[in-house]
């Protein structure tokens, strides 16, 4: 879980809050769906803070306390879908990748994803300074070996980040759940 300070509202870079696929996901078919924002992503749950109603004073959360939230924070999943005009999605912190991820323990250039010849998707790392991984393994560097293969539900670790991969079909799903 992130801080929202890392991921903050206003530099969220390519991320979108999932609540913004929620009217697409209900009115769009499933081939629209993809069509529109593409057929993989990444999901980020990130802790948005809540500032307290009185900012000069000190709280005191009570247990049984109706709305602990409004001290606290609340839960945000940001969506970041993994397009490109390319065939090869470029990652990082840097404003010239595909998918930007403003987290200081994102390289430039993190990792590499591209679709594979069965229609799943492949990652590699880009020489990162912290690493790639796929569900606790390791992602070899662009030049250092295969791909590692990507699947619907794989835990994805980009520096201190993890995120969860999903097709277009499971973002769908769960942003049309959404109230």
């Amino acid at each position: 879980m992130v801080s929202g300070a890392a991921v903050a509202s206003d530099e969220a870079g390519s991320g979108r809050p999932i609540e913004s696929f929620r009217e697409a996901a209900r009115s769009l078919s499933p081939e629209e769906f993809e069509a529109r924002f593409g057929g993989a992503f990444l999901l980020l749950a990130s802790l948005q803070p809540r500032a307290p109603k009185d900012t000069f004073s000190t709280h005191l959360e009570l247990l049984g306390d109706s709305d602990p939230t409004e001290h606290t924070g609340s839960l945000s999943t940001l969506v970041y879908p993994l397009r490109s005009k390319v065939h090869i999605v470029s990652l990082g912190r840097g404003p010239e990748n595909d998918v930007v991820i403003p987290d200081r323990s994102i390289s430039r250039r993190h990792a590499f994803l591209k679709r594979g010849a069965e229609g799943g998707y492949l990652m590699l790392d880009a020489g990162s300074s912290n690493g790639t991984m796929i569900n606790g393994r390791s992602v070899l560097a662009k030049g250092s070996g295969a791909p590692s293969p990507l699947a619907p539900g794989d835990t994805v670790r980009l520096g201190r980040l993890e995120f969860t991969f999903v097709g277009a079909a499971g973002l769908r799903e769960y942003a049309a759940k959404l109230r």
